[in-house]
């Protein structure tokens, strides 16, 4: 089992590392993603195994925006979660899930909190089924495309 905690500043570099083995084929996130990790509003926890870190999750919130003419409320939005390859299948990404469904527990308590997204790859099937365990469901099956070529889904969970 792997602990999961709150990123500090030095994990940028593993985040960089475990993005480029996983998000590779999709563009260049090992260089996108740490800047996320550093921007105001996102949180990141990544998991560790005996001191190595192994994964990571990273959720921001922005104001939501519903069907025509509604608005109120926030979304969380999932911009990315990642195992090693070396480390995955044993339980880690589900970890880490549960890690940023509490954090949207937290946001709720302070802010009207409608829903959860992410984009996911279309071509992506073990990420898809992984989010649908997540209570997950596909809400856009064209939501533009990876710089890799890739279609792009958004999928969301309502909160709670």
């Amino acid at each position: 089992m792997a602990t999961v905690e709150a990123s500090r500043p030095e994990d940028v570099a593993a985040v960089r590392r475990i993005a480029e083995a996983v998000f590779k084929e999709y563009g260049a996130y090992g260089r996108l993603l740490p800047r996320f990790f550093a921007s105001q509003g996102v949180a990141t926890f990544v998991a560790r195994l005996a001191g190595t870190t192994v994964g990571f999750v990273m959720m921001g919130f922005l104001p939501w925006q519903g069907g025509e003419g509604q608005t109120g409320g926030w979304i969380g939005d999932l911009l990315a979660i990642a195992v090693d390859p070396a480390h995955q299948r044993k339980g880690i990404g589900s970890q880490l899930m549960q890690q940023g469904l509490e954090l949207a527990c937290r946001m709720s308590e302070w802010r009207d909190l409608r829903e959860i997204q992410l984009t996911c790859a279309a071509d992506n099937r073990a990420a898809l089924r992984f989010f649908a365990r997540h209570g997950f469901q596909v809400r856009q099956e064209r939501h533009g495309s990876y710089a890799g070529g890739q279609a792009a889904m958004r999928l969301a969970r309502p909160f709670p």
